[in-house]
């Protein structure tokens, strides 16, 4: 009976220990999944925008790009995470900067922004930016994927690509 209960008394001890020791071990490591803190955790995500403002001028298409100059600025925007407001950079080139875009699809907007339509026809945005220019009336953008050189080259602020994802069309009712 001695002997037997010894051996129960082992097997216990060694299951009881053998259940306790990951929690022994864990529980002092920083990097256990439970005691970490999150990495990154935001209710807004960090976000960085792209406009453009002013006149345009001597519009053309050359190859798959539209090019033409601008009488106006490029903002930078930065909305981080834990400020609800944005942080702007201006550039305001003197006189004018040059800029290309690839047409795509994108959304044109009224004058005032309170209403828009989708514009799948590539030929629009040429549409759209001779009109402006004709005019002489103030455009818009909301930039994607900008490729931007600050002054490497002989204009110097030049916007070298962009896709446009929103644009002022002075036409749209």
């Amino acid at each position: 009976m001695k002997a037997l209960s010894a051996r129960l008394f082992t097997v216990f001890l060694l299951s009881a220990l053998g259940s306790l020791l990951p929690k022994l071990v864990l529980a002092g490591d920083n990097d256990a999944s439970t005691n970490r803190e999150p990495h990154f955790f935001s209710k807004r995500p960090w976000a960085v925008g792209f406009q453009m403002e002013g006149t345009v001028t001597n519009v053309a298409s050359v190859g798959r790009q539209i090019q033409f100059q601008v009488s106006g600025r490029f903002v930078l925007s930065e909305l981080p995470p834990e400020s609800p407001k944005p942080a702007q950079i201006e550039v305001h080139p003197k006189g004018w900067f040059l800029a290309k875009v690839t047409p795509d699809s994108f959304v044109a907007v009224t004058s005032d922004g309170r209403g828009g339509s989708v514009q799948n026809d590539k030929g629009r945005l040429l549409a759209i930016l001779k009109a402006a220019a004709e005019r002489g009336t103030m455009v818009k953008f909301a930039l994607l994927q900008p490729k931007i050189d600050f002054g490497t080259n002989e204009v110097g602020f030049t916007v070298m690509d962009a896709k446009v994802w929103k644009i002022t069309d002075v036409d749209l009712r």
